[in-house]
């Protein structure tokens, strides 16, 4: 796995997510929808963003139980030992419908990372594939090698080079967030879902604050590892008394980075 994030920047993992968890998360995304969009509405937010929302964790109990399985899979220690070299957090996850014939802002050719980090292990992107990946649907559209350079190709050279992450649901894909990708039109009459998520090393500002977010009784019924990779361990104190904590105590933890 590390390899090919190495050389090409590009990474498949077939056939991990089990048709169980699949549905759950297919139904979650179908409320994360509605969710945001009327919160939206309510805030009378000028971007539609129909088939898009972000930062879903705290919809549903089905997108902790995906990063569970993550960690049943031995992915996120595979990424601590061979990708960042260090522990790292979820930058963000959130939920993806590349609806038929109604392409969102995920059309334009990007890469999630604000800046251009080179050779260092700074954020990796993984999707999570909710229903088959095809050419017809819309398969994401990403650029081999394109990690190690700077400058945003030309739309030319984008589509001559660019491979299609055909899959199945269950599939998990993985590439450097230098990487630069775009969603392709669903030509289809059915839906294409799927999770993103951004993982991140943890001096990086998360997308959304976890640890404000989850209720604090509630966060003592995660293990140590999934603290540790929602960003318990790496919070910036807000006071002195905080700031001097004993060691054990601190809101930043050894080892982060």
């Amino acid at each position: 796995m590390y390899q090919e994030l190495k050389e090409t920047g590009i990474c498949f993992l077939r056939n991990q997510i089990d048709d169980s968890l699949i549905e759950e998360l297919r139904n979650a995304v179908s409320v994360s929808f509605v969710k945001h969009r009327d919160i939206q509405i309510a805030l009378n937010n000028e971007i539609n963003s129909d088939g898009v929302a972000l930062n879903v964790f705290n919809d549903d109990f089905a997108y902790i139980k995906l990063l569970e399985k993550l960690f049943e899979l031995g992915i996120i220690k595979d990424l601590e030992n061979n990708f960042f070299k260090t522990k790292f957090i979820l930058n963000s996850i959130s939920a993806l419908d590349n609806k038929p014939f109604k392409p969102n802002f995920s059309a334009i050719v990007h890469r999630d990372i604000k800046f251009f980090s080179k050779d260092l292990p700074i954020m990796l992107n993984g999707l999570v594939m909710l229903d088959d990946f095809t050419i017809k649907n819309g398969a994401t559209m990403l650029l081999p090698n394109s990690h190690k350079i700077e400058k945003k190709p030309t739309d030319f050279s984008f589509l001559k080079d660019c491979i299609r992450a055909v899959g199945k649901k269950g599939d998990i894909l993985l590439f450097n967030s230098n990487i630069w990708h775009c969603s392709a039109p669903n030509k289809t009459n059915e839906r294409r879902r799927a999770i993103p998520l951004t993982f991140s090393k943890s001096c990086i500002k998360q997308m959304f604050d976890y640890t404000k977010s989850i209720e604090e009784d509630s966060m003592y019924n995660f293990s140590d590892d999934m603290k540790q990779l929602l960003g318990f361990d790496s919070r910036v104190p807000s006071s002195l008394y905080e700031w001097y904590l004993p060691a054990d105590k601190r809101f930043y933890k050894k080892n982060q980075d």
